[in-house]
């Protein structure tokens, strides 16, 4: 009786919860608009071309016409998990550069409004994303940054481009989306949000950095926020590992063993053998574990002492003339996607270089001189990084911030986000600001570069996150943490439920699903996120898979 009682609790809990985030049931009705070409296009500033503007029923399909969107990534079809009005425009900037905006307006709105990010060179409206955040009821938006491009040709020579591209296109989406937002509804916004991760990450940031008062929260998962490195480590990885007919070259059969070492030495230290290593850092990891006998054969089932060099090289911070820290080194147990980073320069790297650092099309990774950091810095194309570790205005106002980041990231290292958590630390302490009153900064053991993790780890990784829902089921139509759709287990609610409620998130619940394809096979495991420098730690008795069985220790 008193577990049901218990049960009933809880679960008359969770209704409360969603209850409160819930849409509130008014249409656009409400408003004085409705989602004809005529009434959209009032909405809009002068300059602007609406290209169209359709309303759609929940379960109907939304697909993003091709030659609005040729630069999209992930070019998809989209079921809409409300009746929405959904409109596609062209907003002017300075320099006579105008960026296109995506905007889903649902009929059941929340009261509330999200800006999504992007990501690589950020060349498209990330429909995924704001059609996702219309599941919970907020009128969305996002920019394609100014360009149709997932490389980054469009910035050579081209300043305004780049300045759009750093941070001009996505502060006018805001601006221009929350008009268009209280016009439609014929309402005030109550709260504004932002999510994004990676590209959008870094771009959360810069929005909090720059303009303080543009959100009440800011969602920032795996920012690249060092542009002004990151992209040159994008590269410089693969540089070491070239050329590919060297002795020191790593092909994918050596990364592969490489991956299955780190695992077999790496989790037992961490005192739970789950497949899961939970601090890479904590790890001592000895590759020559792997170095081939004299007579060995089969090349590809060991590593020379070359391969080795090269392994401890990645393992290791970048670091330059006179110990100058660059950028910090892929962690272990990342490595189960090093095959699409290391084998070859990485064209976000080379791209970068030639386009954005105005190098043009004839340069060469081979022409790599450590001379371009000091050029990347110097110019910072589109004054993209984001630097300025003081968020006290941000504080000041009353902003919230979610900072999350994958341990083994193989895209974006880890060590970037606990660096710039660091760094905001030391510039906030002086003012004697308490960071954790309003920055809240979590790693996520086993987690890659935004979501997912190895068939050997399985570790727990879905938190809602930006781009997360488009990795599960097969039909686009998956929102939330199927199942848990609460703010324990959702990073959105837990950031609604801290802005709204101040009921801040001391830990975060990640769930990693039998089968990510199909939620409804049932949760394989689960696990507390801590907010940083804590680490969840096993209470020594239970089901290491249940969260119940771990809590939070600051170590």
């Amino acid at each position: 009786m008193f577990l049901l009682d218990v049960l009933q609790t809880i679960l008359l809990f969770k209704a409360q919860l969603l209850s409160q985030f819930a849409p509130s049931g008014r249409g656009p009705t409400g408003g004085a608009f409705d989602c004809s070409v005529d009434d959209i296009k009032s909405l809009l500033p002068d300059g602007s071309k609406l290209l169209y503007a359709s309303h759609y029923d929940a379960d109907d399909r939304f697909t993003p016409p091709l030659e609005h969107n040729s630069g999209a990534f992930r070019i998809s079809s989209y079921t809409l998990p409300r009746s929405a009005c959904v409109f596609q425009a062209n907003l002017t900037l300075p320099g006579e550069t105008e960026h296109s905006v995506g905007v889903v307006l649902p009929d059941d709105w929340n009261g509330r409004f999200l800006t999504a990010g992007n990501g690589g060179f950020s060349g498209s409206v990330s429909w995924g994303s704001i059609i996702d955040a219309s599941w919970y009821g907020f009128a969305a938006v996002s920019t394609n940054t100014g360009h149709e491009s997932s490389g980054a040709e469009w910035a050579y020579h081209n300043q305004e481009a780049l300045a759009n591209w750093g941070y001009r296109a996505m502060h006018d989406a805001v601006v221009n989306g929350k008009s268009v937002t209280e016009q439609y509804y014929g309402n005030k916004i109550a709260y504004s949000y932002y999510r994004g991760c990676s590209a959008g990450g870094k771009q959360g940031l810069k929005e909090v950095e720059m303009f303080p008062d543009d959100f009440d929260g800011v969602i920032a998962g795996a920012p690249a926020w060092w542009t002004t490195h990151l992209q040159l480590w994008n590269m410089i990885v693969g540089i070491w590992n070239s050329p590919a007919d060297s002795p020191h070259h790593l092909l994918n059969e050596h990364i592969d063993l490489l991956a299955n070492e780190v695992i077999r030495q790496c989790d037992p230290q961490d005192g739970v053998e789950d497949g899961i290593v939970m601090n890479p850092d904590a790890c001592i990891f000895r590759p020559e574990a792997l170095l081939c006998a004299e007579d060995v054969r089969d090349l590809s089932t060991c590593l020379n002492t070359e391969q080795i060099k090269t392994v401890y090289k990645l393992h290791n911070d970048w670091m330059e003339a006179n110990d100058t820290f660059i950028f910090p080194h892929l962690t272990l147990s990342s490595e189960w996607k090093w095959s699409g980073l290391v084998s070859s320069p990485a064209s976000l790297g080379t791209d970068y270089v030639k386009w954005m650092l105005q190098l043009g099309e004839d340069w060469s990774w081979e022409d790599w001189d450590p001379e371009l950091i000091k050029l990347s810095d110097e110019l910072n194309p589109g004054n993209a990084t984001t630097d300025d570790y003081d968020l006290s205005p941000f504080y000041n106002k009353g902003g919230k911030l979610l900072h999350y980041h994958g341990w083994s990231d193989w895209s974006i290292a880890a060590g970037s986000s606990i660096y710039f958590y660091d760094q905001v630390v030391n510039a906030l302490r002086p003012k004697g600001i308490n960071p954790g009153d309003f920055y809240r900064f979590y790693l996520i053991p086993g987690m890659g570069h935004c979501g997912g993790t190895s068939d050997l780890m399985n570790a727990p990784w879905v938190i809602a996150g930006d781009g997360q829902s488009s990795s599960l089921g097969r039909d686009g139509n998956i929102h939330s943490v199927p199942g848990h759709e609460d703010a324990k287990h959702d990073v959105v609610l837990a950031m609604m439920n801290w802005v709204e409620n101040g009921t801040s998130p001391n830990e975060l619940i990640a769930t990693k699903f039998v089968n990510d394809q199909d939620p409804e096979e049932g949760v394989y495991r689960q696990r507390p996120l801590c907010v940083y420098p804590a680490e969840a730690q096993y209470k020594g008795s239970g089901n290491i898979n249940a969260a119940e069985n771990w809590e939070c220790r600051d170590l």
